[in-house]
């Protein structure tokens, strides 16, 4: 049996940044949050009449999900290059190639490539003439497949 390996350091959740290559909006710091890249397959069951035993197996789906994004408005003309792309991505069905690079301790780990991304919600904060909380505008968006590069690859 081989013995386990000790970790030599961790990495923290945060230290990302998205490109989206769209003219205005390749900025590193636009998004503050992203959430929801994942994977998952289905699954069909089949009960045993002898034993009433379930079995599951898969569906052969892998399902990506939807993933959230967050960002603050600023009034820079990244705000309106948003909105315009996320009004064609709604309205036309526009999917871009997009990168996600994890950044940890000032040098790039891994990159998440994703193809066939595109908006489908954008979801404003409440107009609370009360409040004194960020602008905080959410994203909802979907993928055709995703990889994880490592560096070097």
């Amino acid at each position: 049996m081989a013995k386990p390996q000790k970790p030599q350091d961790i990495y923290v959740a945060n230290g990302w940044y998205l490109t989206i290559p769209v003219p205005g909006i390749l900025s590193d710091g636009l998004f503050e949050t992203l959430e929801g890249v994942q994977k998952q397959s289905g699954t069909v069951e089949v009960v045993d009449a002898g034993t009433n035993k379930k079995y599951k197996f898969t569906d052969q789906l892998t399902d990506l999900g939807e993933m959230t994004l967050t960002r603050p408005y600023n009034g820079s003309a990244a705000d309106r290059a948003m909105e315009a792309l996320v009004t064609t991505c709604i309205e036309n069905g526009l999917k871009l190639p997009v990168t996600a690079v994890k950044m940890h301790q000032g040098k790039e780990v891994f990159t998440i490539i994703f193809e066939g991304f595109r908006f489908i919600t954008a979801t404003y904060p409440t107009f609370d003439v009360g409040s004194s909380d960020k602008f905080v505008v959410s994203y909802t968006a979907t993928c055709d497949g995703w990889t994880i590069l490592p560096v070097g690859v």
